[in-house]
């Protein structure tokens, strides 16, 4: 039996669609209560500047959100896989928030002040990732 180029066209694009939704791996997860340290959090997967095509990479972080912490509330503070912060971005309750230009400090030397990025709207990207760091999915109310 010979199978036509139309019974092969369903399993085409089935390969193709994975392929597509493979293809830019950064994503985040769902939001994530922590009733005990009173935090939101929410993990943010990305491909690393290691990854090929023939051998991808991905590395976590996590985002996360103390909403019961009047200095903290209005920030998504970003963690590497060290579990040290080294960016926050500002989220909805916060007063610069944009949702068409997110506003980004970074961790100062000193460990203990954020300093603004010079350019509005710049997203950085994770220290070993291809890419900068996507909106992240709005946190519950």
């Amino acid at each position: 039996m010979r199978k036509t180029i139309a019974s092969w066209l369903p399993t085409l694009m089935a390969t193709a669609l994975l392929a597509a939704s493979t293809a830019n791996a950064d994503e985040y997860g769902k939001w994530v209560k922590d009733e005990k340290q009173k935090t939101y959090v929410c993990e943010y997967k990305y491909e690393t500047k290691a990854s090929t095509k023939a051998k991808p990479d991905y590395a976590v972080q996590n985002a996360v959100i103390y909403y019961a912490d009047p200095e903290r509330k209005n920030w998504v503070y970003y963690y590497n896989a060290k579990s040290d912060p080294w960016a926050r971005c500002a989220a909805p309750t916060h007063p610069k928030y944009d949702n068409t230009a997110m506003y980004w400090q970074h961790l100062g030397e000193d460990k203990h002040n954020y300093i603004d990025y010079p350019d509005k709207g710049y997203c950085p990207a994770p220290k070993n990732g291809k890419n900068p760091i996507p909106a992240f999915p709005l946190p519950p109310k």
